[in-house]
């Protein structure tokens, strides 16, 4: 029984080495793995950047213009100083901008934040349309836009405020959710009979 534990002794011991062996080499590159999985650093960037989109027609759609672009590789996102998204193919223009936003991996969705402002051109009969928000995410190709965050509406002297909004500017549909409070005036008087 001596003699067989003796014999087992350089097997333990080779075991154990191999054991600590693994483990050192796991716990070295461990740092190595976490910082490049944290690594959110911009991969390339632009100074006075300006984006035209085209529709089916050759006209343009839309132009994004901001004062500083930055792509990060490690998650294909985009960040925007100072952006101004100009929907230029309709009878009304639409002028939406903010200081900051972030545009995602697929570039289909944009999130503004920081002083949001929307402001739609009066037409014949129709005054100026603003909208003010905290954040907002817009879909520039399906022309769609949310908030989840309080909103003001102005539309000549009318005011409206509200907790939520959703908005498609191709069917020129504003849906405001939550408390709703505003102030509405006519813009031109109903004949009476």
């Amino acid at each position: 029984m001596n003699g067989r534990g003796h014999s087992l002794f350089p097997l333990v011991v080779l075991t154990l080495l191999a054991g600590v062996s693994v483990w050192l080499d796991r716990v070295t590159q461990q740092p190595a793995v976490a910082r490049a999985e944290k690594a959110h650093e911009a991969d390339f960037s632009a100074d006075k950047l300006t984006v035209r989109r085209f529709d089916l027609t050759g006209k343009i759609q839309y132009v994004l213009v901001a004062d500083r672009m930055v792509h990060y590789a490690d998650d294909e996102t985009t960040e925007l100083v100072r952006p101004r998204l100009n929907y230029l193919n309709r009878p009304e223009p639409v002028w939406v901008e903010s200081n900051f936003a972030r545009v995602n991996k697929d570039g289909d969705a944009v999130v503004l934040t920081d002083n949001v402002f929307v402001r739609r051109d009066a037409t014949a009969g129709k005054p100026e349309s603003t909208l003010r928000t905290e954040e907002m995410t817009v879909w520039p190709d399906d022309e769609k836009m949310r908030s989840d965050k309080p909103v003001v509406l102005t539309q000549g002297k009318t005011v409206i405020n509200a907790e939520r909004m959703e908005s498609d500017n191709i069917v020129g549909e504003v849906r405001l959710q939550g408390q709703v409070r505003g102030t509405i005036y006519r813009n031109t008087p109903t004949p009476k009979p």
